[in-house]
């Protein structure tokens, strides 16, 4: 989560609303917190249970798949740099859909490092970023790495405000996120036409497609370099892929330059024995068990939308609650809409709750500060052993139990962060 900010750029493009703080969750360092008793709650239950106990349903993988013959080439740095220089970027362009005498591509840490690199080597201050989502907003990381160069950022919903947009100011660079995190969807027609919109104002082209397997596998779609001339893109190693987590960045030679000299020169590349597990969860990526997870999410979405109607939604692979529609259907359970709690608090609540009663793990979970409230219920990689009979189950007596909640707010305080 992150302040509220009311300021807006000319005309009808605004920054992106941020998620907002409220009486538990006060600031970034409740959030963080908040993530470390996630973390411990997660160890205590395993510690208690077993690992079989907790379920999955993040859609993150989160693997260090290292192979006992890898150790001996990480012995050191030279013999990394014999065994493995270059393995791992060449087939991120591949997975991307890239060409390798045009693009190249990078590793990095985390995707939120990937975002910095990129606006630190495309941008300059003063600049206008423009965003594009289908609704909610981008990851709040993109917007961070815009402004601590000093450029401005602002969003729009949907391709017809992209148009007006496009027609009413200038932009330096268009960033398009096709799956958000919260798991709305831009489809690929739309993408290609904002990426023609932009390519003919003379804008760089940048797509967040941090989550490019789900999206392209759930919903049939080109991977990144596949849905238009664009320059530089992000993909995730860690959404639906089974590795650690991580970040490829992969674009154009010439805008690649400047980014590379960013990610080395701050330290934002993945170093050895991390490299190497991201290479081994590309080579073992198959699209297979995100096939397998989407036909449980639409058969859970039929479960589902009786009871909870518009208020929950198809969020590729997985269902979802955005936190003001999860906050209302615990309202229209308590009965009443007095609380001091805002809704992403309400939201996080039911998400530790799923947690403590039934080891169901959320993003909310041990998501770091700025992540989305939403209560997305991703299918992989536990959604089938779970069971989705015993998912509705659980769902509906979360709701119940946070709706005790919502006049409790010091309980509420001892459930996100503990009794430090």
């Amino acid at each position: 989560m992150m302040p509220m900010d009311t300021h807006t750029a000319p005309g009808d493009v605004q920054r992106p609303p941020a998620y907002g703080y409220g009486t538990v969750l006060t600031d970034p360092a409740a959030e963080a917190q908040k993530s470390t008793q996630g973390r411990r709650m997660i160890q205590e239950r395993v510690a208690a249970l077993g690992k079989e106990s907790i379920y999955n349903l993040t859609g993150l993988v989160r693997t260090f798949p290292l192979q006992p013959e890898d150790l001996p080439a990480l012995e050191n740095q030279f013999t990394y740099y014999t065994h493995f220089l270059g393995r791992a970027e060449t087939l991120a362009l591949r997975y991307l859909g890239a060409q390798p005498e045009r693009h190249s591509a990078v590793l990095c840490n985390r995707v939120s490092a990937a975002m910095l690199a990129i606006m630190l080597g495309t941008l300059q201050p003063g600049e206008r970023v423009l965003s594009l989502v289908p609704q909610g907003r981008s990851h709040p990381s993109i917007q961070q790495a815009v402004e601590v160069m000093g450029a401005t950022f602002h969003e729009v919903q949907g391709l017809a405000a992209l148009e007006r947009a496009m027609q009413h100011h200038t932009w330096r660079m268009l960033a398009i996120t096709p799956l958000t995190p919260s798991m709305y969807h831009i489809p690929a027609a739309d993408v290609g036409r904002a990426i023609a919109l932009a390519r003919e104002a003379g804008q760089l082209v940048f797509v967040d497609d941090a989550h490019m397997m789900s999206r392209s596998v759930f919903y049939d779609e080109p991977v990144a370099f596949g849905l238009g001339d664009i320059d530089v893109a992000v993909w995730s190693l860690d959404k639906h892929v089974p590795g650690p987590r991580g970040a490829a960045i992969v674009g154009r030679q010439e805008v690649m330059q400047g980014i590379m000299a960013q990610v080395f020169q701050f330290g934002l590349e993945a170093q050895s024995g991390h490299y190497v597990a991201m290479l081994r969860g590309m080579e073992a990526f198959d699209p297979e068990p995100i096939r397998q997870a989407g036909r449980l999410a639409l058969t859970l979405y039929e479960k589902l939308a009786p009871r909870y109607g518009h208020r929950v939604y198809q969020g590729g692979p997985g269902v979802s609650f955005a936190a003001d529609d999860f906050s209302e259907v615990v309202y229209a359970r308590a009965g009443t809409r007095q609380t001091v709690l805002v809704p992403a608090e309400i939201a996080i609540t039911g998400c530790f709750l799923l947690l403590k009663h039934y080891g169901i793990i959320t993003i909310p979970i041990t998501g770091y500060p700025g992540a989305a409230p939403t209560l997305r219920l991703m299918m992989h990689p536990d959604g089938g052993r779970l069971g989705l009979e015993n998912l509705v189950t659980a769902l509906d007596e979360t709701v119940q139990r946070t709706a005790e909640l919502l006049h409790k707010p010091e309980a509420v305080r001892a459930l996100l962060l503990g009794d430090a």
